[in-house]
């Protein structure tokens, strides 16, 4: 009984509008009282609350989050974002698709830098939604593609979702990272040929051939941004960094660049990166401790035993699991927001799955992959929310421009979850057990 109330006042005060940290807090406020008054078999001390919160923070791994987010925000400050569509520009502008694909292709260069879809949502939207509405493209449209094409931002590494679900679950961070490559590869090449289909059926315009003068300068212009992405991952991946040492090479490499090489980084500029870093930190680590309570009261409540006998009531075959689990994640991603479901899911799915034979590393991208559609699926999508704010239009509106992209990303999450290979090869070749 009490576990259907901490869940169902989770999910009201999120529709109602209130931050999913202290959504969760409530809710958790609300069973400690209810089992203080009798209403369980046992009573929970209320100083158990800021224990666990205490406790969900105290991991080393989750100091790479304000440092990642750092690194974005000092890369957006010092114009990195500009030279990756610039970059993105003279590779496929011309083609059909036109600013379309160059947001498609901007957001796959842009996830290997800040890890963020929401960071590279509004980096890119910011830039390229208004140019793509002076060239004739419908607002709800061009809020669309970006919304769903830093839906890759999480996949490619480095990424601040595996970075949380490593610490999470002990899995190897540099394993997680290496294996959403080829499944990031995947989802750009998908929403790019979707893109190009939709824009050359509407007839959308596209931009004149860069020169060969404007593409090596584009490329030269962009070049030590590129390279940003291999610094930080190859640290971690050959052991040089931990995950939070690689973030920190990220903030060092990112103001070089920033101070010495662009010379566009200024110290106003640095101190509001780090406000700005501050906030958004503050906000992730509030639904990180939140989320730590919550998933200790559901453990007491029995939710991993009931939602594990209840999959395995339905079936014992292990595809037939992993298809179920991926429409739970997919429900919950539509009013939760990812954080919380990793955090109350991940102990309970990956145990269960593990005594399958199903590689955590494996899981831990199909689940990923699971957050990131609900990005762009309302009436929570973040990503919906960003470019509804960019562009001035109904979050709906958008989503239904969004469909193609939302189909486009479901066979891709089907193919990700039943061919293993696709990943576990790259991390099995450069990081075997």
């Amino acid at each position: 009984m009490l576990l259907i109330v901490l869940i169902l006042v989770v999910i009201v005060l999120s529709i109602i509008g209130m931050e999913i940290a202290w959504a969760i807090a409530m809710a958790c406020l609300a069973f400690i009282f209810m089992t203080q008054m009798g209403w369980w078999d046992r009573e929970i001390p209320l100083v158990l609350f800021a224990q666990s919160m205490r406790e969900g923070l105290n991991s080393f791994v989750l100091l790479a989050i304000p440092l990642f987010v750092f690194a974005g925000e000092l890369m957006n400050a010092s114009g990195v974002t500009h030279r990756m569509v610039r970059v993105a520009s003279v590779l496929v502008g011309h083609r059909s698709g036109g600013l379309a694909n160059v947001g498609v292709t901007a957001n796959f260069i842009m996830s290997g830098v800040s890890g963020s879809a929401v960071a590279d949502a509004a980096a890119t939207g910011t830039v390229l939604v208004p140019e793509m509405t002076k060239r004739g493209f419908p607002p709800t449209f061009s809020s669309a593609v970006i919304a769903s094409a830093a839906t890759v931002g999480p996949i490619i590494p480095p990424s601040l979702v595996f970075v949380l679900l490593g610490a999470i679950v002990e899995v190897s961070v540099g394993r997680l990272f290496l294996a959403g490559v080829l499944p990031g590869v995947i989802m750009f090449v998908a929403m790019f040929l979707t893109t190009w289909w939709i824009c050359r059926a509407r007839g959308f315009p596209v931009e004149p051939r860069a020169t060969r003068q404007e593409k090596v300068s584009a490329a030269f212009d962009g070049l030590f941004a590129l390279l940003a992405p291999i610094i930080i991952v190859g640290s971690i991946v050959g052991g040089v960094a931990t995950p939070t040492e690689g973030a920190a090479v990220a903030v060092a490499y990112t103001l070089v660049l920033g101070f010495v090489v662009y010379r566009s980084l200024t110290i106003k500029a640095v101190i509001e990166a780090a406000g700005a870093t501050a906030i958004a930190s503050g906000v992730i680590m509030l639904t990180v401790a939140t989320s730590q309570i919550f998933a200790w009261l559901a453990v007491q409540a029995r939710m991993g035993e009931i939602l594990t006998e209840w999959m395995l009531s339905i079936s014992d075959n292990v595809w037939v699991l992993l298809g179920l689990a991926n429409i739970i994640m997919l429900v919950l991603g539509t009013f939760m927001e990812l954080l919380p479901i990793m955090l109350i899911l991940a102990p309970i799915l990956f145990p269960l799955f593990a005594g399958m034979g199903i590689d955590p590393v494996h899981l831990g991208v199909v689940m990923v992959l699971n957050l990131m559609i609900g990005m762009i699926t309302p009436p929570i999508g973040l990503n919906l929310f960003v470019l509804a704010a960019i562009s001035k239009q109904g979050v709906f509106e958008i989503f239904r421009e969004a469909l193609p992209y939302f189909v486009t990303l479901m066979i891709v999450l089907a193919l990700i979850t039943y061919v293993p290979m696709l990943t576990l090869t790259i991390p099995t070749f450069v990081m075997p057990k």
